[in-house]
């Protein structure tokens, strides 16, 4: 075989090139894409597990100060509480990360109470709301009701 003179070998076109660089920067940017949804997804898993813990301890407390001893607290003011990424409580709303409310509502209160006080045959609703300060994104919320024992 006779071997062209250098003028006529081909080499890569300047086009070839650039169409090699742009499907190599198609796929890097799919990979970073993919991995900035990962990451998103796992932090917002993370924040939901200690949004149902934070609600699980608020709940545990309530269910331990009892029917009577619980606060009255309307779902217009209720309850505030600040949690840190650690979910200790912080008394700062600026260093918080999570926000727990509470609110305690009572079907009847005894009459001239103060401060007031569910009546014994009451059905107290429970609702706590834990969001993410930053966003206000709500992570969890949970409903339960009290009722007194002895009536």
């Amino acid at each position: 075989m006779r071997k062209r003179p250098i003028k006529y070998r081909r080499g890569v076109a300047m086009i070839e090139s650039l169409v090699a660089s742009l499907i190599m920067a198609m796929c890097v940017g799919a990979i970073v894409s993919t991995f900035s949804f990962s990451s998103n997804m796992t932090s917002l898993a993370a924040d939901t597990g200690v949004a149902y813990n934070l609600a699980r301890q608020t709940m545990e407390t309530v269910k331990q100060t009892g029917f009577t001893n619980t606060a009255e607290a309307s779902v217009a003011s209720p309850v505030t509480t600040y949690y840190n990424g650690s979910m200790a409580s912080v008394a700062s709303a600026s260093l918080a990360r999570y926000k727990v409310t509470l609110s305690v509502v009572s079907s009847a209160t005894v009459s001239g109470s103060n401060p007031v006080q569910p009546a014994a045959t009451a059905l107290r609703t429970v609702t706590i709301i834990v969001t993410l300060k930053a966003s206000g994104v709500q992570l969890c919320r949970m409903d339960s009701y009290l009722s007194s024992s002895g009536t």
